[in-house]
């Protein structure tokens, strides 16, 4: 995915919240904040195994390691030396696997025909027929073209992918319609003709949702098009054609 300042900027404050939680002993015990940051690193982990981000993978297992060290009775590590040695081996890893090893290995991953879940790998392309679309993908990329001479509703979720959806072969219903998004580590992008009323009001927890409203050219009688949802650690788009 593209543009992840967002994301590696969620990950620096974590980051220093660590840190200063490790000296006070707030990963003493297995409590809620323990448990959302366990789910975050773990995420951060998976993400940086998919797009093969060194430092993103052993500074999330550095992380984990100060937050379960005393709780498993692992040996203690200064956390200053724990950071100090991620960010080494990532720049070892790094060197050792540039170019061609990673080359490879997205080659690889885009010709993988692995299932998770109803998604694939792979990208995908397909035609949608229907008035009310639901459409999910996991851990994959893929583009979907609406067709719909009345279209009423729909729902449209990423998790840990990318998702682009084409509404240029769309009729909206006389009284509009509304869809939902549900973004999660992952990005979705709608592509909506640029005469349409757009009517944007997505929750954004950390990411970022960006309306190129500047694009739109809308008709005063057009059909109002409602886009609410939520984005969390992700990113939407939404794109005038």
């Amino acid at each position: 995915m593209k543009n992840r300042n967002w994301f590696w900027g969620a990950f620096f404050l974590l980051a220093a919240v660590f840190v200063i939680g490790s000296q006070t002993g707030a990963f003493g015990q297995f409590g809620l904040f323990t448990i959302a940051a366990t789910i975050f690193l773990i995420a951060i982990l998976v993400h940086s195994i998919m797009d093969i981000e060194f430092f993103g993978m052993f500074i999330s297992l550095a992380f984990l390691y100060m937050i379960y060290s005393e709780s498993l009775n692992l040996v203690w590590i200064s956390p200053w030396v724990l950071l100090l040695a991620a960010v080494l081996t990532s720049m070892g890893f790094s060197m050792i696997f540039r170019g061609t090893y990673k080359r490879r290995f997205h080659k690889y991953y885009k010709q993988c025909e692995c299932e998770w879940g109803d998604e694939h790998f792979t990208k995908t392309a397909e035609n949608v027929d229907d008035n009310n679309p639901s459409i999910r993908v996991s851990f994959g990329a893929a583009s979907k073209y609406l067709h719909s001479d009345c279209l009423k509703g729909g729902n449209f979720t990423s998790l840990f992918g990318t998702l682009e959806v084409y509404f240029d072969q769309v009729q909206l219903s006389p009284d509009g319609a509304e869809i939902f998004v549900d973004c999660s580590f992952g990005e979705i992008k709608l592509f909506v003709p640029r005469h349409w009323q757009v009517i944007e009001g997505i929750h954004v927890g950390i990411g970022s949702v960006k309306n190129k409203s500047r694009m739109a050219r809308p008709d005063d009688n057009a059909p109002k098009l409602k886009i609410t949802g939520n984005v969390q650690f992700g990113n939407a788009e939404i794109n005038y054609i």
